[in-house]
């Protein structure tokens, strides 16, 4: 699947274009990190609990595999036309043989650009990918999981319309801000050969 800049249709006759995240996109790509975890909603981390500044945070990121460029993840950006970044979406496959065929799949969307479509617009290029991708030996990703607080409707809600399933729940997974524990949903989605190609 060609992955060069694509300008996706946003609500409101605005637009963004997702491209790949790039080493240099770190400094942004931390300031989005802090907005959406300062905002307190669906997330499960502090703030104090980001890396320090951009190298640390791109350096986390390489560790972690999330920069490989081998068809092992993905990490696509969402600009919006004339401004900044305002989304990220990732997919991380395990790297055992017998699991490689499973990605792990992150988003994050600013708090201000909400309600747009850019979470949409982030996922349907990512699962075209997904499904179009070959890898050298010709495996591919045939397996997508995510994981959602179950406080978080909105995101469900376009996980579910997107195909994700329910799997099963982590109870009282996350402690939430004021102490109460919030439940953890695993969702999946089962790549068929025939399934229609999202995004273009």
């Amino acid at each position: 699947m060609d992955l060069d800049p694509y300008r996706a249709p946003l609500r409101g006759g605005r637009h963004c274009i997702l491209r790949r995240i790039a080493r240099e996109d770190a400094a942004a790509q931390l300031e989005l990190e802090r907005a959406i975890v300062r905002a307190r909603q669906g997330i499960v981390k502090h703030e104090d609990e980001l890396p320090a500044d951009a190298a640390a945070y791109a350096e986390q990121r390489e560790r972690a595999g999330l920069m490989a460029t081998d068809g092992s993840a993905l990490c696509l950006a969402a600009e919006l036309t004339g401004g900044g970044l305002v989304g990220e979406a990732t997919l991380l496959r395990f790297k055992p043989r017998m699991v490689r065929h499973v990605g792990i799949l992150g988003i994050g969307v600013h708090p201000e650009a909400q309600g747009l479509g850019v979470g949409r617009a982030l996922m349907d290029r990512l699962l075209g990918w997904a499904r179009a991708h070959r890898d050298a030996d010709g495996g591919r990703v045939q397996r997508v999981e995510l994981y959602v607080r179950a406080d978080n409707a909105r995101a469900i809600a376009l996980y579910r319309s997107l195909g994700f399933a329910h799997e099963g729940t982590r109870r009282d997974f996350v402690r939430g801000d004021g102490g109460a524990f919030v439940d953890d949903l695993v969702m999946g989605l089962l790549l068929s050969d025939d399934a229609p190609a999202a995004g273009r």
